[in-house]
């Protein structure tokens, strides 16, 4: 059947999988339900029609098989980098039945990702290889289909496990669509539209369409610019025979403009017609945007200059691993749309069709990055093992795959490429040139890895240099531009901080000296000798006020005091201060699997943990970056047998000012000028308030109560209606609170989870970087009192009941209605 799927989100148009036609000789199926799976390897016999799959495990795609498994630190031969889960070779295989209605047509599958070295069969045949585990790719069933049952097979090698320096993900990990058209169609990704020029009432816009037309014969290209009510706003046409047709131009008057505050999307439809037939049709979202990059001012976006408030994201999302859903992934967006970002850096690779098109949609521009590393592998079996074969070919698939998203306003071609080479580089920058029309950056060098920082040489091909944490280094910024005045910059990773959620601790940490990372372990630089390229960050208190934290090294403080080089404040207020700097893409967004000794999964360099959970990090981002007035107090207030002791109560705002009270007595108010607010408060139990102020005016408050003792859960959820057989994904997050509904911040309950009607578990999560647990188990160990839990809808509507138990605690049954 034809994927309809109409979705719920009241921002995202009908156009999110632009790839569905209306043409009547051309449809798209979504080709994921019913495969058959089988972790191991079965040999060349299980690629036969008619291998006996019975014993296979029966599943839909997307779907990532190493998330599945347990943590190990030896027997999965990943390592600290790839994330301690198995890996292995995986065989995927689906039989499906030939439609009479393909007579004469011709069948294509895409696949939009599979994570790696796979390789595919149709009935016996193979059809190819592709080792990069990010880019999309498609292949031509057509000369090997025949009249009954046919059978797709997939083999996924990930048995060389250390393929990244994160965790990666195994198996057909995004979807998988089935195109069937007429002979003559238009190629993947074979759309390009550009606005050539910006007048004051109109702009100029060319779509270039590449043909399929093994025959050559006469087709017309046809291509029109439809608003979001559905009406043509323009249109054009030509004709076409073998490869291409005529490259087209259309004037749209007074368009409106995309931008993070308006990102209004256009449709553009290409279609092929022979007479009054439509053979092939695309849809998908364009916009018109003005970009200008400068040493000057920096970044301009419509003529107006913009600070880019960024981060960087992996492509995986905690518990769900690599094969994220949609409602997982736009959760996630909004998470960091509603934090006042404007920008997300693709860390490092390419990242799914639907993630291009939510920042479309959403306005979150997006710096998209190709490439990890080139042709020196920096994990020993990665994709340098396959750069000089590969690379022209995938990275002219990815610009081409990402070229018309009005949210891409950047490419980068690499990430603190080890041992880089001019050439390559060079390379590289011009195949992006000859693409398309945006600049290439790449992502700076990092000097706690040995990487040497010499602008000339490391980046002279490129037209925007990128920092990363050569970025964070007292005096870097200033030596770049004295010596070179006429060279754009942005920081494409900086700066690098610390936060484990809901713990704190008053005497700043620094990475190399407190926590080293594995990388630094036996490095000759000292911390006396690194202390001077660092930007001091003053300890909050003379004696430490959370001594019981210094139990577990794992654990970072979630004052703004455990980092690498330099504070999140400090560093956003040196990139406000330089007008030639475009902004800053910090590391990172999420805690990430992977780059963790054992015993971690994760480190902790996200403002958001790994079960999606914000840190107080996120609510200083959001004092920086955000206009919508806010506050936020830490830490919690729940400090048994400290009364009368000093603990810094620092509070975050954007507002004028801001008044403390302690159990309504007021401890003073604070005017903002840019810096986070401190008050040295004897503690003592009760409930601590932050008030703030415009002008006089109490805008948004802000609460902590001190917490007695455990006694039942509480919930949120983003949604209680979803629909069936969609996908939907229900977020629930579990709080353990006492009897006052007040949260438990030190609380660790084992949570059991009983599931009936309608829903399955697709996972659970604490946030706990050191906590090696199951995701697909049903419960959890709260940490610092919480804890999430993600149900997915089946496909019969109807409801299901969730029933919370704990030894300890109240049960809990929540309800959700499938529809």
């Amino acid at each position: 059947m034809k994927y309809t799927r109409k979705l719920n989100y009241k921002w995202l148009l009908l156009f999110l999988f632009c790839y569905i036609s209306n043409a009547e000789a051309a449809e798209v199926l979504r080709f994921d339900s019913r495969w058959k799976f089988y972790l191991g390897d079965k040999g060349q016999e299980a690629i036969q029609p008619g291998y006996n799959d019975s014993d296979w495990r029966a599943l839909d795609l997307p779907h990532d098989w190493s998330i599945e498994g347990a943590y190990e630190q030896t027997a999965n031969g990943t390592d600290w980098q790839s994330g301690f889960l198995p890996a292995g070779i995986g065989w995927y295989r689906k039989t499906f039945s030939y439609d009479p209605d393909w007579n004469g047509k011709k069948v294509r599958i895409q696949f939009d990702g599979i994570y790696l070295n796979s390789e595919v069969w149709i009935n016996g045949h193979s059809l190819g290889k592709r080792p990069n585990g990010y880019i999309g790719f498609e292949y031509d069933l057509t000369p090997y289909l025949k009249t009954g049952d046919n059978c797709i097979a997939v083999k996924v090698d990930q048995s060389k496990p250390l393929t990244g320096r994160w965790y990666t993900g195994s198996g057909i990990y995004r979807h998988v669509y089935l195109h069937v058209s007429s002979p003559v169609h238009i190629g993947y990704s074979g759309v390009y539209f550009n606005v050539d020029t910006f007048l004051p009432d109109k702009a100029v816009c060319s779509v270039d369409v590449s043909i399929v037309n093994p025959a050559e014969e006469m087709v017309q290209v046809v291509s029109c610019l439809l608003d979001k009510s559905g009406q043509t706003v323009a249109r054009s046409s030509g004709t076409g025979n073998v490869v291409s047709g005529d490259k087209v131009e259309m004037e749209v008057v007074y368009p409106e403009r995309w931008s993070p505050d308006n990102p209004f999307v256009y449709t553009l439809v290409c279609q092929l017609k022979k007479g009054e037939t439509v053979v092939d049709e695309v849809r998908q979202p364009v916009g018109f945007r003005s970009l200008a990059f400068s040493p000057e001012f920096g970044f301009k976006l419509n003529g107006k200059v913009v600070k880019l408030k960024g981060v960087c994201d992996h492509h995986t999302a905690g518990a769900v691993g690599a094969a994220v859903p949609e409602d997982v992934l736009y959760y996630r967006l909004k998470l960091l749309k509603e934090m006042g970002c404007n920008a997300i850096r693709t860390a490092h690779n390419p990242f799914s069709p639907e993630f291009y098109t939510m920042c479309d949609t959403m306005g979150l521009m997006v710096l998209n990055e190709g490439l990890d590393g080139w042709n020196t592998p920096k994990a020993a079996d990665d994709y340098g093992n396959y750069f000089e074969e590969w690379w022209e070919k995938d990275m002219t698939a990815f610009i081409k795959r990402d070229r018309n998203h009005p949210s891409v306003i950047m490419w980068s071609i690499g990430n603190e490429v080890y041992k880089s080479s001019a050439e390559i580089q060079c390379n590289l920058v011009n195949l992006f040139h000859s693409l398309d029309t945006r600049p290439v950056t790449q992502g700076g060098a990092d000097p706690t890895r040995g990487m040497s920082v010499d602008y000339k040489k490391n980046f002279g091909s490129l037209d925007i240099v990128g920092f990363n944490g050569n970025g964070e280094e007292v005096g870097e910024f200033e030596k770049f531009r004295k010596n070179f005045p006429s060279v754009c910059a942005v920081a494409t990773e900086v700066p690098h901080t610390y936060q484990t959620r809901g713990v704190y601790r008053t005497k700043t940490q620094w990475r190399r000296r407190d926590f080293p990372a594995p990388w630094e372990q036996g490095d000759p630089v000292k911390w006396d000798q690194f202390e001077k390229r660092v930007y001091p960050i003053p300890d909050l208190t003379d004696e430490e006020f959370f001594p019981e934290e210094a139990a577990n090294p794992y654990y970072q403080s979630s004052y703004d005091n455990a980092s690498v080089r330099i504070s999140i404040r400090k560093s956003w207020q040196r990139t406000c201060s330089f007008p030639w700097l475009m902004g800053e893409f910090r590391w990172g967004s999420f805690d990430y699997l992977g780059e963790a000794a054992w015993p971690q999964r994760c480190g902790n360099f996200g403002i958001i943990d790994v079960a999606a959970m914000p840190k107080d990090a996120y609510f200083l981002y959001q004092s920086l970056w955000s206009d919508k007035p806010m506050v936020h107090l830490l830490p919690h207030w729940t400090h048994t047998r400290k009364e009368g002791q000093i603990v810094p109560v620092v509070v975050y705002t954007n507002c004028d000012s801001v008044e403390l009270l302690l159990n309504g007595v007021s401890l003073g108010t604070q005017p903002y000028e840019g810096e986070q607010l401190v008050w040295k408060v004897p503690y003592k139990a009760g409930k601590i308030e932050a008030r703030a102020k415009m002008g006089h005016e109490i805008v948004v408050t802000d609460l902590q109560q001190t917490a007695s003792s455990p006694y039942t859960v509480a919930f949120s959820a983003n949604k209680s209606v979803l629909r069936a057989g969609t996908g939907d994904v229900a977020r629930l997050e579990l709080g353990v609170v006492d009897k006052d509904g007040v949260l438990c911040p030190y609380a660790s309950e084992e949570l059991s989870f009983e599931l009936e009607g309608s829903v399955r578990l697709l996972g659970v999560d604490n946030g706990d970087p050191v906590d090696m647990f199951p995701y697909k188990q049903p419960r959890c160990r709260t940490f610092r009192g919480k804890c999430v839990l993600l149900l997915q809808a089946t496909d019969t509507p109807g409801t299901a009941v969730i029933t919370v138990w704990s030894d300890k605690l109240k049960e809990k049954k929540i309800t959700l209605d499938i529809k």
